[in-house]
């Protein structure tokens, strides 16, 4: 009987197992394994990624309403011209400086200084106080008495004006009132505000001149009481030059 060596023995067995080794392990290696815990937490970050990304995208809607809120232009064309319009203004007064200086001036009055001149012609004034006609010759009296004409003239034309301009202004502002409220954002209420404030301004700004024009009454006034003590000064001033004696 022949006997085999032990290492050949050993050999053989190894080649046996190897392949059913082999076989068992690539059988493991396919099954699935699932972590549950790993998933539901794989699921609750998606779903909270989600939600991250709903609530981004509202407030980016949010944000864009918000700045088309508060810029661009709003129309504000049925305020604007409330305190102006297209009637007087005292921009177009004459300049009453000129006035007192004895030159005749209307400035921009039209209308208004037609019907001045109509009742000033009406009251069939003098031209001079002294009765001279030669412009040369004026006395002081003559010269404030014209600036004061003059003054007075303009200032008929212009308070017509300002009578007309302060009643279409009435009717604008009230106008203006139906106006308030009915923005329909932010930025229309913002514009309207800005020009309400532009329109005041310019109402101001016709008082201004509204006291100036008074102011140059006043001024025309002084000026001629001033004149009239010019002349009763000089007519009591003795100069023995002009002395004439009678009866001897």
């Amino acid at each position: 009987m022949k006997v085999i060596p032990l290492w050949v023995q050993r050999a053989h067995v190894a080649l046996v197992f190897c392949p059913l080794i082999s076989l068992t392990t690539s059988a493991f290696a396919q099954v699935p394994v699932i972590d549950e815990a790993t998933l539901s937490q794989a699921k609750q970050t998606a779903a909270h990624t989600q939600d991250i990304m709903n609530s981004n995208s509202e407030i980016l809607q949010t944000v864009n309403k918000t700045l088309a809120a508060v810029t661009g232009n709003r129309s504000t064309a049925e305020i604007a011209g409330t305190a102006l319009g297209s009637g007087f203004t005292m921009g177009r007064a004459p300049d009453f400086s000129s006035l007192l200086s004895g030159q005749m001036a209307w400035g921009q009055l039209g209308s208004y200084a037609t019907t001045a001149a109509a009742i000033l012609n009406g009251l069939d004034l003098v031209k001079t106080l002294s009765g001279q006609t030669d412009s040369a010759s004026y006395t002081r009296g003559d010269k404030s008495y014209q600036a004061l004409v003059n003054t007075a003239s303009a200032l008929t034309a212009t308070v017509s004006g300002l009578q007309a301009s302060t009643t279409s202004r009435v009717q604008t502002f009230q106008g203006v009132e139906s106006q308030i409220g009915t923005a329909t954002d932010i930025k229309g209420s913002i514009d309207q505000n800005s020009q309400i404030q532009t329109q005041t301004a310019q109402t101001v700004n016709e008082l201004v001149g509204a006291v100036n024009a008074s102011n140059a009454a006043l001024n025309a006034e002084q000026m001629q009481q001033i004149a009239a003590e010019a002349a009763i000064a000089e007519f009591m001033t003795y100069d023995k030059s002009k002395v004439s004696l009678t009866g001897r």
